[in-house]
């Protein structure tokens, strides 16, 4: 009797040491990526799994699986997953399913709406950078910023962030998307200076533009926007080459005099007040120093032509004529 007492213990002793290897995971490792094809049963899921390194035993992971009766609740799909990914955490996973696969997509500030549609059509496979562009300047639809006319261009609203996406995202569902994140942006800017200034949201948005497209650093913003405020308030001419560069369709590092010549509704140097549209999508700390000037009398400022070094501002014309050589130099 007693050796046969004797040999359970030993027999017990060894199935918990099995088990034990069996069950034992070891450290995490590192991501790995794996499909589960539609219609595997436990077992293939369970060799899947042990084939990537996600478990260490097929087997243990398959009792494991039964013992707890979520085996047959396990999806098919592709899963990011560790190597030697918890028990729990897999289980898990895999009951709910795999998530899509998405798309981060970052959008730069002071980008156009020609910039971001290439930009889309390079980072998502069979988006219509066409279809993009075309419903964001003629958009149909109501946008709700006031100011706004009805029916033209989006310039401006299309928030520059990034945007975690689905790949069969469409032109209409991202500017969808963009346009969202401006409201909740433009939420956050403190419009009781530019209300009684008379300026709309949506004058906002174009200030805004026009700094994006003007500062070099992030200090510059409310003294430009400063700048642009005093000469609308005084009916100067607001002369800002970004303006000439947008209606001429092309970037040169120098605005010649002949280009300041070019008829069109966005040229400041030929007619005054703001252009009709935003230049640009602006990020909120723009609309903010937009909506929010420096409390400075500035009328002018000046910087090198290929944007290097400071921007020199001034309150009068022959000042600004010295910072001008000064930035030649």
């Amino acid at each position: 009797m007693l050796a046969v007492c004797c040999c359970l213990l030993v027999l017990v002793v060894a199935l918990g040491a099995g088990a034990a290897y069996l069950f034992r995971t070891g450290s995490q490792g590192g991501a790995v990526t794996v499909t589960i094809p539609t219609g595997s049963s436990l077992h293939t899921v369970a060799d899947v799994l042990a084939q990537h390194g996600v478990v260490p035993h097929a087997l243990a992971f398959e009792i494991r699986a039964r013992l707890g009766g979520t085996g047959s609740q396990f999806k098919a799909g592709t899963y990011v997953l560790r190597v030697n990914e918890p028990y729990s955490a897999l289980s898990a996973q895999l009951v709910a399913g795999a998530k899509p696969r998405t798309i981060k997509v970052t959008i730069p500030e002071g980008y156009t709406v020609a910039q971001t549609a290439t930009l889309l059509r390079g980072k998502i496979t069979g988006f219509s950078a066409k279809q993009y562009r075309t419903l964001a300047e003629n958009y149909p639809g109501h946008v709700g910023v006031k100011g706004y006319k009805r029916g033209t261009t989006l310039q401006g609203l299309l928030f520059p962030a990034t945007y975690d996406v689905l790949p069969t995202v469409t032109p209409s569902q991202f500017i969808g998307l963009q346009l969202a994140a401006f409201h909740a942006n433009i939420a956050k800017v403190d419009m009781a200076r530019a209300s009684k200034a008379n300026l709309t949201p949506y004058d906002v948005a174009i200030i805004a533009s026009l700094i994006e497209k003007e500062a070099r650093a992030g200090h510059d913003r409310a003294k430009i926007a400063a700048v642009i405020w005093n000469r609308l308030k005084k009916g100067m001419k607001l002369q800002i080459d970004a303006t000439v560069l947008y209606a001429l369709g092309k970037h040169k590092d120098l605005v010649t005099y002949q280009d300041l010549k070019v008829v069109s509704p966005y040229n400041t140097y030929l007619h005054l007040g703001l252009p009709p549209t935003p230049i640009a999508n602006p990020g909120l700390a723009t609309l903010v120093a937009a909506a929010s000037p420096a409390a400075v009398d500035y009328l002018y400022y000046v910087g090198r032509n290929d944007g290097t070094g400071p921007v020199y501002f001034s309150n009068n014309y022959s000042q600004f004529l010295k910072d001008e050589a000064k930035a030649q130099q």
